[in-house]
């Protein structure tokens, strides 16, 4: 396992220009309510993406051109992105007022180049975010926002990086990265994408009841119950990648195949690291005994409704699942029995009935306008994007991306995993992960610790 922190070059970035790219062709004017899912009143965030590409010495094309082209031609299939997400007042829910506005398109020039710069692999997301454009936040705004924003830009040495900005409302990871590489299908001159978008919100759309929301842990006034840290508030926040290779992941499964009560049952990578890594924030924090913390895991379900999700489905399609102890049960668990609570609750989230439930459920929340509590110590969030992207080909002219990272905007900073696949620059790290994680500097310092042990599966685990 290693740890990488930001690179010592400093990343300096210059917007040269910015424009609204308006689709192609006259799109519909009309005004698009969105699902449950995407009302989630706990998401109200913007996530980002960077994908980064090496020069081609045998393409001399301007790949800002192709990209602003390509983009302009795929606005007529996704027009609501070139319109403004609104919320309406009568019931706070989000509409995308589709007005063919279009879309901000940023062209920045960044030094030095991609190659020492490590092709973006050591730099934390507070660093990586300036190659994202900037999306304005103020869902109470009667004009709305952009619900997506492009940055192209360019490199010395000839890369360069497509950065996006898109409100969670509209589109989750999967749908980010399904209208990325249509976008590169269409650069590379195919005439429509080849799979092509469909809105169908209403088949994640529930109506209100009398009942009262349940309030998953760390929200609403179950906030007062969580674990609290004595390193929280922080001024002094560090964020860190860590590198955990494929022989480390494998030799943990292993062994915990071999101990455990059940030798055939098997754990994905994912719900090993969302089990270590909560047992051992929790320690690295010192939260207090007797109050609960609580672990979110974050579970695709286009799979899972019937019928499935259309291909072309970019709105939200996670649920998440909450698994709740008190700090002291958590210390006392062994990883396997951590495990097993993270095996049930994904299974639960798979369950057809507990997923119109929770539909039902969002739009009680939204209707008591549930939010985060202001103390997040003892809350814990763990997402996965490794194998959102993979749709096929993004070779437009400079071969497939070296290196892709979806970024963490710093409002969501503090209580989130992410789990990233490690660059192809770094043959060493075929098949293990990168995680970012943020902390104060003091309890990161512990945390690696915790993790090590963790890893080699020592007593105290």
């Amino acid at each position: 396992m290693t740890n990488r922190t930001s690179s010592s070059l400093p990343l300096k970035v210059e917007k040269k220009s910015i424009e609204l790219v308006k689709p192609s062709q006259r799109t519909p004017s009309e005004t698009l309510s969105l699902s449950s899912l995407d009302n989630n009143p706990l998401d109200e965030v913007r996530h980002a993406s960077v994908y980064v590409f090496e020069a081609n010495e045998k393409n001399h094309k301007d790949p800002v051109s192709l990209l602003r082209k390509a983009l302009s031609q795929l606005l007529v299939y996704y027009y609501p992105l070139s319109g403004r997400l609104v919320r309406r007042k009568s019931d706070r829910k989000f509409q995308l007022v589709c007005n063919g506005e279009g879309v901000p398109f940023t062209v920045a020039i960044a030094a030095p180049d991609l190659p020492s710069l490590n092709y973006i692999e050591n730099f934390v997301d507070e660093v990586a975010l300036r190659l994202v454009p900037e999306i304005d936040l103020n869902y109470e705004s009667e004009i709305g926002d952009y619900p997506l924003a492009m940055q192209v830009t360019k490199f010395p040495c000839s890369g360069f990086t497509i950065g996006t900005a898109l409100l969670h409302a509209v589109c989750d990871g999967f749908g980010v990265a399904r209208f990325i590489h249509s976008l590169t299908e269409l650069a590379r001159g195919k005439r429509e994408p080849s799979v092509l978008p469909v809105w169908e919100r209403a088949r994640l759309a529930r109506k209100i009841d009398n009942e009262p929301a349940r309030v998953p842990g760390g929200a609403g006034a179950r906030a007062s119950l969580l674990a609290t840290s004595p390193f929280m508030p922080s001024s002094d926040l560090v964020t860190e990648i860590i590198s955990i290779k494929a022989g480390d992941i494998k030799m943990l499964k292993d062994t915990l195949v071999r101990e455990c009560e059940f030798p055939k049952e098997s754990f994905t990578t994912y719900e090993i690291l969302s089990a270590g890594m909560w047992k051992s924030r929790s320690r690295a924090l010192k939260l207090d005994l007797d109050r609960i913390t609580v672990l979110c895991i974050v579970v695709g379900i286009r799979h899972v409704l019937d019928p499935p999700l259309s291909e072309g489905y970019y709105g939200n399609s996670i649920i998440d699942v909450y698994i709740e102890l008190t700090v002291r049960e958590l210390h006392e668990s062994s990883i396997y029995d951590i495990l097993k609570l993270v095996k049930s609750a994904k299974k639960k989230a798979y369950d057809k009935r507990y997923i119109e439930q929770e539909l039902i459920n969002m739009e009680r929340m939204i209707k008591e306008d549930v939010k985060s509590g202001e103390v997040i110590d003892g809350l814990l969030v763990m997402t996965d994007v490794r194998n959102i992207g993979l749709f096929g080909s993004m070779d437009f002219g400079w071969n497939e991306p070296v290196n892709m990272r979806f970024l963490m905007f710093q409002e969501s900073f503090k209580n989130m995993v992410m789990i990233l696949r490690p660059s192809k620059r770094d043959p060493a790290m075929e098949g293990g992960v990168r995680v970012v994680m943020t902390l104060p500097r003091d309890a990161m310092v512990k945390f690696k610790q915790e993790m090590d042990a963790m890893m080699h599966l020592r007593p105290r685990f």
